[in-house]
């Protein structure tokens, strides 16, 4: 039996390992679907302390064998390397782990939870599994959890063939990318382009850290800005180069400025210049609740290739 062993999350040196296990998943599962790209790994971490709770390991003698991400107060996201079995005891450790994490913060009322997960209910615990991962799906059916209705939206855009030409703007629009100049702008985009959902953390002080975290890319940091300066939309790119696939994470556009096509501007220059980088394939994802990204992909040219279903247990 395999034996494995498991730890806290150990900063910047964790955060490189976990970028090459989502490398090594995303080329071993291409071209079907998976779980946190290497950017998503970036985002989600780059500012997280060593020794923090919310965040596992699993290992094994070949490295990494699993890791969870738990989002309090009811969400974990977890990722097992392709190849180990999921009704190893492995899943069963690492759903154990979020479950504990999660009785330890006891009930959380509906009214204290980030909009996102209050439609999930306030006495669960969630995950997600894709669609297409019916060993996931079995895994979680047998442990008790029950598929919802809300799910995250993938899509895919190939790259191939002619170049995608520059977005056309209307006059004194202009496009480019952040500067480490523009820091306070940059923050109050994207707090306007997200608050709908709830406060956003984003400050000054940790985007300054992500643009200095491996992986970002300053010149796939696209904004959108008018005549004043003013930022409208944004994107982030982020440049797998080892598998030649592109994604976004995170995209917005001022509450202000929606529905002019400021969104599909940087979308489209995003992939221009992932383009240019030699990527063959951009992938963008979305949630189930999101009317406007549902509607900003595919005019973008991107196919849904996938859809990943939150799973909910009752707690006692």
């Amino acid at each position: 039996m395999t034996t494995f062993s498991s730890r806290a999350y150990h900063g910047s040196a964790d955060l490189l390992l976990l970028i090459e296990f989502a490398r090594r998943a995303t080329g071993t599962r291409w071209p079907g679907t998976t779980y946190m790209k290497a950017g998503d790994i970036v985002w989600a971490l780059y500012e997280t302390k060593p020794g923090d709770a919310n965040i596992r390991l699993w290992f094994d003698g070949s490295g990494i064998a699993a890791y969870a991400l738990f989002e309090p107060p009811l969400h974990v996201d977890f990722d097992i390397r392709p190849g180990l079995a999921l009704d190893d005891r492995i899943a069963s450790e690492v759903m154990h782990w979020a479950e504990e994490r999660r009785w330890n913060l006891g009930r959380v009322g509906i009214e204290a939870m980030p909009k996102a997960y209050a439609m999930l209910g306030e006495n669960t615990i969630s995950t997600k599994a894709l669609d297409s991962d019916q060993q996931r799906i079995s895994f979680l059916k047998r442990t008790g959890y029950a598929r919802t209705d809300r799910f995250s939206m993938f899509y895919s855009r190939s790259l191939a063939g002619a170049p995608i030409a520059q977005p056309e703007l209307h006059p004194g629009l202009r496009l480019r990318h952040a500067t480490d100049d523009d820091l306070g702008a940059r923050v109050e985009v994207h707090r306007d382009a997200w608050s709908v959902w709830g406060p956003s953390k984003i400050t000054i002080e940790n985007y300054r850290r992500l643009r200095a975290a491996p992986q970002y890319d300053p010149e796939l940091d696209v904004v959108l800005e008018d005549a004043g300066g003013r930022f409208l939309s944004y994107c982030i790119g982020w440049a797998d180069t080892t598998n030649g696939i592109g994604h976004f994470e995170p995209l917005g556009c001022r509450h202000d400025s929606t529905r002019r096509g400021y969104a599909r501007a940087v979308t489209l220059e995003g992939m221009r210049r992932m383009q240019m980088r030699g990527l063959h394939t951009a992938l963008v994802a979305t949630e189930s609740v999101n009317q406007r990204a549902r509607v900003l992909y595919p005019s973008c040219g991107f196919v849904e290739v996938d859809r990943a279903h939150f799973y909910v247990r009752q707690l006692g």
